[in-house]
């Protein structure tokens, strides 16, 4: 005999949970087609769970406590990052545990510890006091399974493009404030995933398309080429008299003898350093790459896509990404030999090299980017990717960093002790941009460095108390012998690719024809001592 009411009351605890993630996303239920995209996947978690134990309750509960963990890792990515979660996000998943420190928005994790174990005995003793609603037995589970996979598969093959066009008359903006707004939390990383699956192809096209239309900026001689994507890089300096004078003497020295440097926009805050890499890599804007945009890396560079990389490839570079980190994470493995680079150094390079905050310190990086400048050869294209000024921020060596903070600043300890830990390896990253610049600078043909900030730090309560709301990063273009006549150019970060090799290719081709001529005169001195 089946039990409605305790099957009435699982289905209620599961939509109850519902609610949550939706209530912390303000989405609107004006829409009975939205409301359904939405509710279908928590939904089918609880009729698969049922199916399987025979205790809607049970699986109700599942189903609450499964959206009240979404709705709290939501609520902490938007307190944190600015945005909801975003179904790229869902993939990264196996990241959460290779890597919790980076994966999570910098947990508490004694609350989430001990909130798992308080679930798992809720769980148990539903499972064990709770009797099963109907005679268990595997029929219900194998029809469910077998109705999902059936939906997946269509999903996959003809039913796809054709329920993808259907959500686009639905209007899903690509901006995920306002889609978890109308569609709901959930039921928005659906919708952008399976918009993203079916325009992928036509992304690439464009790519592709825009390959063979922009500019080519040949460089002539054999000259190193080194850019930096500084982690949470930014002038500090515009926090204004919260900073004593002096930090960054090393950018400022670099930008007074350089050709330009400026503010640059980029497309994240606090997080999702593939964004701002995509976007000076490739040269493609958001807009671009559709629904893509949230991590580009996950499936649209699975493919070889145009890259500063693969066009200086073309050129007779050898093309090198240095990354003191983990290869896997976000799939650099798999993605920047797609996106023209012939080596890809990971944490390996760094074999017992000194280590701040947990990650490798940007004065190692400078030591293997050095060596790196010396067995390459002339043609060189060197991208790095720091990590020593990933946060979270502790306070291991927050003093020395702190000295750099005014006595008056009006931040709390806590906020004293995280901002003065990212500024003392700000300073660590001045040093070594200065490194780096000093042997280019050593070199017969000039070198060129570019720098850059994938994004700001993720201060949002002490910058708000600092009155700083440019949450642009900023960058620069070095290279010896050229005046810095340009001065301060503010880009995009999808405009700063191009503009550095326009920078390396006149800085070749000068010389270039520098070589030309001393040649010409030893030929002619030769000549008229004959």
């Amino acid at each position: 005999m089946i039990d409605a009411l305790t099957i009435v009351a699982g289905a209620a605890c599961a939509i109850a949970g519902c609610q949550l993630p939706r209530s912390g996303a303000g989405a609107r239920w004006h829409s009975s087609v939205h409301v359904a995209i939405d509710l279908a996947f928590p939904m089918m978690v609880f009729v698969l769970v049922a199916a399987a134990t025979a205790r809607p309750l049970f699986a109700g509960v599942l189903t609450f406590v499964l959206c009240a963990g979404y709705a709290h890792s939501d609520r902490s990515k938007r307190s944190v990052l600015s945005e909801p979660i975003v179904y790229t996000d869902v993939f990264q998943a196996l990241d959460i545990f290779r890597h919790p420190s980076l994966a999570v928005p910098f947990p508490d994790k004694l609350p989430i510890l001990c909130g798992a174990a308080g679930a798992l005995i809720l769980f148990g003793s539903l499972f064990v006091f709770v009797p099963p609603a109907w005679a268990w037995t595997p029929w219900p589970l194998v029809a469910s399974l077998s109705a999902v996979a059936a939906i997946v598969v269509l999903l996959r093959g003809p039913l796809g493009a054709r329920a993808a066009r259907g959500l686009e008359r639905l209007r899903p903006t690509a901006d995920p404030v306002a889609d978890a707004i109308a569609f709901g939390p959930i039921g928005m990383l659906f919708v952008h995933a399976l918009l993203a699956r079916f325009e992928r192809r036509d992304v690439r096209a464009e790519v592709t398309r825009r390959a063979t239309t922009r500019p080519q900026s040949r460089c002539e001689a054999g000259a190193p080429l080194v850019l930096i994507q500084c982690e949470s890089f930014f002038d500090a300096r515009r926090l204004g008299p919260a900073l004593r004078p002096g930090i960054l003497s090393g950018f400022d020295e670099l930008a007074r003898g350089g050709v330009q440097w400026g503010r640059l926009a980029v497309p994240c805050w606090g997080a999702n350093t593939v964004r701002t890499e995509f976007a000076v890599l490739t040269g493609l804007e958001q807009d671009a790459l559709g629904f893509d945009r949230f991590n580009p890396y996950h499936r649209l560079a699975r493919e070889p896509l145009d890259s500063m990389a693969s066009r200086l490839k073309a050129q007779g570079f050898h093309t090198v990404c240095l990354h003191p980190f983990d290869r896997r994470f976000y799939g650099r493995d798999r993605v920047m030999p797609n996106l023209g680079f012939d080596e890809f150094l990971g944490e390996e390079a760094f074999a017992g090299a000194e280590r701040v905050n947990g990650f490798i310190s940007d004065a190692a990086v400078a030591q293997v980017a050095c060596r790196l400048i010396d067995e390459r050869g002339p043609r060189l294209f060197l991208f790095i990717v720091t990590m020593e000024n990933h946060g979270p921020w502790n306070d291991a060596a927050a003093q020395a960093g702190a000295d750099w903070l005014a006595p008056g600043a009006p931040l709390s300890a806590a906020e004293r002790q995280s901002l003065g830990r990212y500024l003392s390896s700000l300073v660590h990253t001045d040093a070594m941009l200065r490194c780096v610049a000093d042997k280019l600078s050593s070199l017969e043909r000039p070198g060129t460095l570019a720098a850059y900030g994938d994004h700001l730090p993720s201060f949002a309560s002490a910058f708000a108390k600092l009155a700083l709301r440019d949450h642009r990063s900023d960058y620069l273009i070095w290279c010896r012998g050229q005046s810095a006549a340009a001065g301060r150019d503010d880009l995009a970060a999808h405009e700063l690719g191009q503009r550095i090799l326009s920078v390396h290719a006149g800085a070749t081709s000068t010389a270039a024809e520098g070589q030309h001529t001393r040649a010409d005169g030893r030929r002619s001195g030769g000549a008229a001592r004959r």
